[in-house]
């Protein structure tokens, strides 16, 4: 099933728009909207807005592919929420700028990270919902790189994070000093790297988009994926994510298999490196201080998450090669307004990094938490918690 994010709700009886926000650099970027459920459409409730932001290699897609009663985007919708699914820069909606082309590895469309996602395209997005909606504020929920971005957003837009009531995240990954899977392993090469190894890791990865070459694939398929299923091991998403076969549902497979990867920048995954292997949460290193100047206009930023201002809910599990519990740890500590009892961890041994879109257990296990956190953010504000503690 190929449909694209708006046909494939439709076609489970669920309303779809499609918008557009284009960034302060240029790239256009679309939006998914689910206005309202598939029974409370005519309803006369207030439906709070929430933005829904995909991760690395993904799209809008993930959080429609699977059943109604699974796909979190239909469970928010159902809920009462009038729900925008976000597409990043440089994915299958969103390979679109106002004058660079993207089918030109080197023309420049693909010279970004996720540093660009967010200094411009979260905030971009966000406030073109809040423009189309008439709203002030929303929720946010993020999985991998959507967490990644929100968090250093605050580096360049803490004003949009002020505009947050919660933002979910469901495997934040910031630190990544124990990452492990493929690009833990790649990061192994990156430190102190020959200037000629990343060049030929960059055209087995793709120079600019990430289209890695049969040569990188079998590589790493022969390292890190002992499943049964050729399927899963030849796509790029699953290798380099990981994957727990018990929670994968294998129907949906061939859907999910349409849809990712959906396209996204080498250096994106590279800059996932980079943190391994300076141990730090910082914007990419690009290589020289005329490239860093071009990008970050002087050094590479560090980014603070004693910044995130936002009342943050944490989804994290066990076995995560993006988000492994100590450098989740990490990440609590830094995070100054992790909501109280808002710190879940997946209790599932084997939970992985994808199993947080797809797994089939996720709808109790990770997104029955999250709909009562919002809830909990809904009938208080949780952004004045923080003040009455004294914080």
């Amino acid at each position: 099933n190929n449909l694209p994010t708006p046909e494939l709700i439709r076609s489970v009886g669920y309303p779809a728009e499609t918008h557009y926000a284009t960034t302060a650099d240029g790239y256009i970027l679309a939006l998914h909207r689910i206005p309202h459920g598939k029974t409370n459409g005519d309803d006369d409730i207030e439906r709070p807005v929430i933005f829904v932001q995909h991760g690395i290699l993904a799209s809008s897609a993930d959080w429609v592919v699977s059943t109604p009663a699974k796909g979190l985007g239909y469970i928010l919708a159902d809920a009462g929420y009038d729900v925008w699914l976000g597409n990043y820069r440089g994915n299958t909606y969103s390979r679109n700028h106002t004058f660079l082309d993207p089918d030109n590895q080197r023309d420049g469309f693909w010279d970004f990270t996720w540093d660009e996602m967010a200094h411009y395209d979260i905030p971009a997005m966000i406030e073109k919902v809040l423009e189309l909606t008439g709203e002030t504020e929303l929720f946010y929920a993020g999985h991998s790189m959507g967490t990644t971005a929100f968090m250093a957003m605050h580096h360049y837009r803490p004003d949009i994070g002020e505009k947050v009531r919660l933002a979910n995240f469901l495997a934040p990954v910031a630190s990544e000093s124990d990452m492990g899977g493929p690009i833990g392993w790649l990061a192994g090469f990156m430190d102190g790297i020959l200037d000629w190894v990343l060049e030929d890791l960059l055209n087995m990865m793709g120079v600019g988009e990430f289209l890695p070459s049969n040569l990188f694939m079998d590589c790493i398929a022969s390292l890190f994926c002992h499943s049964g299923s050729s399927a899963l091991c030849s796509n790029a998403l699953f290798i380099i994510a990981g994957f727990d076969e018990a929670q994968m549902n294998e129907t949906l497979l061939d859907t999910i298999m349409h849809h990712t990867p959906a396209g996204a920048s080498t250096h994106s995954l590279l800059q996932y490196g980079q943190l391994k292997a300076t141990g730090g949460f910082h914007g990419y290193d690009w290589g020289s201080d005329k490239l860093n100047f071009q990008h970050h206009n002087g050094p590479v930023p560090d980014y603070d998450l004693g910044a995130v201002k936002t009342p943050v809910a944490l989804y994290w599990g066990d076995n995560d090669w993006f988000a492994m519990p100590a450098d989740i740890l990490q990440t609590i500590i830094g995070l100054p307004n992790i909501v109280p009892g808002m710190n879940h961890e997946v209790d599932y041994e084997k939970w992985t990094h994808l199993d947080f879109l797809w797994g089939i257990d996720a709808d109790k296990l990770v997104y029955s938490y999250l709909m009562d956190n919002l809830n909990t953010c809904r009938e208080q504000d949780c952004r004045t918690l923080r003040e009455k503690s004294g914080h």
